[in-house]
């Protein structure tokens, strides 16, 4: 009993250091350990045949029926989010399937989590305090940008640092100077 709940907890801790080395290092270069460490982590959280006792185990209960609706959700955002326009360019295939995807994730969750009694009272007060939330951010960041005070404008080149800037302009992008 106590190796399936300890199977838990080392799967909580590969998932933290695969996540952690996933940021390690230049961006271009992360960290090779991480996808290996995070599917590690994730097999071992999902398909522990032993047997596990409480807490863990109405940890694992809530993960599994919080995992389904999660990914989906997850594949829906990224499709929206890679379909949202840029440079004024939307791709539509994309952005629809995307938000098709999120509303089956709604289903998903309505249809495999029950609803509390109070779940409206619940609701209405969740979008008054995230609405709350929002106006005093939004306060918040006009009254610090209002408080900071205008910089001087940057003085105007000189001829010698417009030909250094233009002569690294023109090596860049492949212009021979003349």
């Amino acid at each position: 009993m106590i190796l399936g709940s300890t199977l838990i907890w080392l799967a909580f801790f590969l998932l933290l250091v695969g996540f952690s080395f996933s940021r390690m290092g230049p961006s271009f270069t992360r960290s090779k350990f991480s996808i290996p460490l995070i599917l590690i982590g994730i097999l071992l959280l999902f398909f522990n045949n032993f047997s596990i006792e409480n807490p863990e185990k109405e940890l694992l209960e809530s993960l599994h029926g919080f995992a389904p609706w999660f990914f989906v959700c997850s594949l829906g955002c990224y499709l929206v989010l890679s379909g949202s326009p840029i440079y004024w360019k939307v791709q539509f295939p994309q952005l629809i399937s995307g938000w098709i995807i999120i509303l089956g994730s709604f289903y998903l969750y309505f249809e495999f989590n029950e609803l509390p009694d109070n779940f409206l009272i619940g609701a209405i007060f969740t979008a008054l305090g995230v609405i709350l939330s929002l106006f005093l951010f939004i306060l918040l960041v006009r009254f610090v940008e209002n408080r900071i005070p205008l910089e001087d404008s940057a003085p105007e080149l000189t001829e010698e640092e417009m030909n250094f800037v233009t002569k690294i302009i023109s090596i860049n992008i492949g212009v021979d100077e003349k």
